[in-house]
């Protein structure tokens, strides 16, 4: 049971094993934090190889979460990091990658 002073559950478990693919361990404590109370993300690749995008989708179907994956060619103006987060409703999520983003 929780109350309003204890912290929401965590959705994301941690990492134990991190293939060598796109997401980091900083990406994943990025995530923990950022989708914190998130039930849905819209998830859009800009860029890179498919198996990027692919990675973080089943990393986010793993957690729980549910997910609606589009490939975008480009976006103006382009992304300044490899992930970014827009919140545009109560408990949804819009996650961005931009896997040849070095940043």
């Amino acid at each position: 049971m929780t109350d309003a002073f204890s912290p929401p559950p965590d959705p994301l478990p941690p990492e134990t094993a991190l293939s060598a693919g796109f997401l980091t361990e900083a990406d994943h404590a990025l995530m923990r934090h950022h989708l914190r109370g998130v039930r849905m993300i819209e998830l859009r690749q800009i860029g890179g190889p498919p198996e990027a995008g692919a990675e973080v989708l089943a990393h986010l179907e793993a957690a729980g979460f549910a997910v609606k994956f589009r490939l975008l060619e480009r976006m103006s103006p382009p992304p300044l990091c490899r992930i970014v987060f827009r919140y545009p409703g109560p408990k949804q999520a819009e996650m961005t990658i931009a896997p040849e983003v070095s940043g």
